[in-house]
This record gives structure tokens, C-alpha cells and sequence, in this order.
């Protein structure tokens, strides 16, 4: 495993006690002086059916914000077996991390030259990559787009866990630019390490499952990496993992 990213907050870790909506958990964390659970923000808005389980422990980053109604941000989530990550931006951070690193083979030769990139259908990219002095002559940039995985079962992770319009809009939108002979890339970012081959998650989302291949056919590079996070790092444990288009 190589680190990528780490957290200098201190983190705290409790017991799951409810989910009590799309973007809020209730946790026990005692050492955080309040009796009864708190409500803990959760920045992933999936259903997380192989992640929230009854023997869940929730790492919660604590917040300074008087605008906000929790003070803890979910992390991760301890499942009893492995940690996932629910931060979903974060798998944007590790897989820019990886690429500035020349740690990922199908990125060598390619920098990050900007976030969050404008597209020409006024949506945004998570990343528009710039070729280095040794990256592949003719191109002049690399749209990609980074989706965080946390579903996963017997070594199978799928995504989305939830129907996403945003997901096919932007396969949509990376087609489109593939079609125009630009380049453009999918990362499915594994963020639990027992994953070992990455599917598009059709009985929940046929349309994506779709319009992922339709992607592929079209000329955009579909990738998956692995990361694990161990409090207080993230590390990448797959610099490649199969995606089977199903």
C-alpha cells in the first residue's frame, strides 16, 4: 500500500445507532460529552445497504462551523470487517494525489492542471488533466470524472448504489467529448480494499450500466483503482482493478 492523503483532525469513532435520513447519522460518541447520540453529517448520499451495518462504527471529523446543524462530518464507516470511505470528494482528492504521483499507469505522463473543470455543457469534470513534457504527443488535455464505489459484495464492488442522473449525465457529457475525438476518462474509485473488480451496479441503475459502455464504445478510458482507509491515512492498494462492463 502506498499513502496518499492523511487527516491531521482528531477523529473520533462510535457505534451506528440509526441512519435518520439521506445525509444525517445518529452516532454514539461519548468521548464528544453529550449524552445520547449525535448527529453526524454524512456526505454520501447512497443507500450504503453493504456499509451502514448493525455492527457499524462511524469515524467522525469534528466541524467548527455555526452555520451548520452537526458538528461531525462521517469519514468513514468500520463495518466490522473492513473501513469504507463515505466522504465522496475524498475519492477525487486520492485519485488526483495518485495521478500527480505517476502512481496510477494509465495516468502516467499526465498532471493535474485543474479541478472541478467547466465542460461544454456547462457541467463540471472532477479533473482536467495537462500532458507532461513525457506525456502522449498531440493531446493538450484529459477530462476525467471520478466516481467513489462503496458498495461491494464478495469481492464485487458495484456503483451507483443509488439511480443517479448525475452519474449518466455526466457519461453523457464525456461520450460526447470522446465522439469529438477528445480525451476523457471514468475512474471508479474503490473506497473499501475488498474490492478486486468493479461492475456498474444494473439491477439499481440500468440506464448508467448503459450508458457507461456506451462511453467506452465511444472511445472514453473507463479505469478502477482500489484505496483503504486506515485512520488517519488513505492509502492506494490497486493502482488497477478489472471493470467488467455487465
Amino acid at each position: 500500500m502506498t499513502e496518499l492523503l492523511r487527516t491531521d483532525a482528531d477523529l473520533l469513532e462510535g457505534p451506528l445507532v440509526e441512519r435518520l435520513n439521506r445525509f444525517v447519522l445518529a452516532v454514539d460518541l461519548p468521548e464528544a460529552g453529550a449524552d445520547g447520540p449525535r448527529e453526524v453529517y454524512l456526505p454520501e448520499t447512497g443507500r450504503l445497504t453493504t456499509v451502514l451495518t448493525d455492527d457499524a462504527t462511524v469515524v467522525c471529523e469534528p466541524v467548527e462551523d455555526p452555520d451548520r446543524r452537526t458538528d461531525f462530518t462521517a469519514l468513514a464507516v468500520h463495518t466490522g470487517e473492513v473501513y469504507v470511505t463515505v466522504e465522496a470528494v475524498r475519492a477525487n482528492a486520492l485519485v488526483a494525489a495518485a495521478i500527480e504521483r505517476g502512481l496510477l499507469p494509465a495516468f502516467r505522463g499526465w498532471a493535474v492542471r485543474r479541478r472541478e473543470p467547466p465542460l461544454p455543457d456547462g457541467g463540471r469534470a472532477d479533473l482536467l488533466l495537462a500532458p507532461t513534457e513525457a506525456g502522449p504527443g498531440g493531446d493538450t488535455e484529459r477530462y476525467v470524472e471520478v466516481k467513489a464505489v462503496t458498495h461491494a459484495e464478495d469481492g464485487v464492488a458495484k456503483f451507483p448504489d443509488a439511480p443517479t442522473e448525475r452519474g449518466r449525465r455526466h457519461l453523457r457529457t464525456l461520450t460526447a467529448l470522446a465522439e469529438d475525438g477528445r480525451r476523457a476518462s471514468v475512474v471508479l474509485a474503490a473506497m473499501r480494499p475488498d474490492a478486486e473488480v468493479v461492475r456498474p451496479f444494473r439491477e439499481i441503475d440500468p440506464e448508467f450500466a448503459d450508458a457507461l459502455a456506451a462511453a467506452e464504445a465511444a472511445g472514453v478510458d473507463v479505469r478502477a483503482v482500489g484505496t483503504a482507509f486506515a485512520p488517519p491515512a488513505w492509502s492506494l492498494v490497486a493502482d488497477s482493478l478489472p471493470v467488467e462492463l455487465v
